[in-house]
């Protein structure tokens, strides 16, 4: 049965590159925020420190009724991952693949029994219970998640089989889909999630009834990946990387959930300049933590750090300002 795809509210031509790009891939994200509208709003009002669009976005965003939006045409792309990869790689990657946006409020925290999303702590942003999805474990320093729609389930798994047929993307994904693969997957074909090349990512979130549909629905099965240890980072493996992530999670969930977002901000912008440190001794709802350089640029720390607001900076500790 073809998907009906809405096409009212898409995008201006200058929020994203027309293309066309051949497409050998299909990446599942979540939008972290409330409906498709609003994601796609975001979208084209976002711009860059110069005023620029800044060209973030998905072809199609699923809203939790079902309903399938198109912001711009599968064969167009925009910046999607944000990944950490040498500039040729890294475009050529974004270029290929389609991103569908699930419209969700991502990963929630847990607070004296009660469950929030936005990591805020606020009557605004509690979560019933009901409408959560407990994975039953520790994935990536969270338990709960925004527990997506049947509807919104059924609706993707149409859309990517009709993306599959239309554009001959192989039904395909890793084995694993809640591991990261960091550049291993830099040449696949065929369908992955966000977090399989981000360790600091939790979309789509762990969820079997996902993957489970795209096989009933799109007929998309496991294959192996090989090589599943390169990352394109001298020393550190795509394993030593997800382990590290994990261990500075648990850190981060111990300061005040300010100072921990801002920490993770800085984490992520270390990244991409293939700089890791490992967190510890963090201060108990406080703004501090300390920290030791694994691999990089330890300038680039005290840089960083100042640039986002920091109050303190040393060879050792990270002091956040007014978190």
């Amino acid at each position: 049965m073809p998907v009906h795809i809405d096409r009212s509210l898409r995008l201006p031509q200058t929020e994203y590159f027309p293309g066309p790009e051949r497409k050998s891939g299909i990446a599942i994200h979540h939008t972290v925020g409330g409906s498709a509208a609003s994601t796609i709003r975001w979208w084209r009002e976002d711009r860059t420190r110069a005023g620029r669009a800044s060209l973030v976005g998905a072809a199609y965003v699923v809203d939790r009724d079902g309903t399938v939006f198109e912001a711009f045409e599968p064969e167009a792309w925009a910046y999607q991952f944000g990944l950490p990869w040498p500039e040729a790689a890294r475009l050529a990657f974004e270029r290929r693949f389609v991103g569908i946006e699930i419209a969700s409020e991502g990963a929630l925290i847990e607070r004296d029994g009660s469950l929030y999303c936005f990591d805020r702590v606020s009557p605004k942003t509690k979560k019933p219970a009901s409408e959560a999805f407990d994975c039953g474990r520790d994935y990536r320093g969270c338990r709960w998640f925004d527990r997506y729609e049947d509807a919104q389930l059924t609706a993707l798994g149409r859309l990517v089989d009709e993306l599959c047929a239309r554009l001959r993307i192989p039904r395909v994904r890793p084995d694993d889909p809640f591991a990261y693969y960091g550049d291993a997957l830099l040449g696949f074909e065929g369908v992955i999630g966000h977090a399989m090349v981000r360790p600091d990512k939790t979309d789509p979130a762990p969820d079997p009834r996902l993957w489970d549909t795209l096989v009933s629905l799109a007929s998309v099965k496991p294959v192996s990946v090989t090589d599943q240890t390169r990352t394109g980072t001298a020393g550190l493996t795509s394993h030593d990387v997800e382990r590290l992530f994990r261990d500075n999670v648990t850190a981060l969930c111990v300061l005040a959930p300010a100072a921990g977002s801002l920490v993770k901000a800085l984490l992520m912008e270390l990244e991409r300049r293939r700089t890791f440190v490992r967190l510890h001794d963090p201060t108990p709802d406080g703004h501090a933590v300390g920290y030791t350089l694994l691999q990089g640029d330890r300038r680039a720390v005290g840089r960083l750090a100042r640039a986002l607001g920091f109050a303190t900076v040393t060879d050792q500790t990270l002091e956040v300002h007014h978190a």
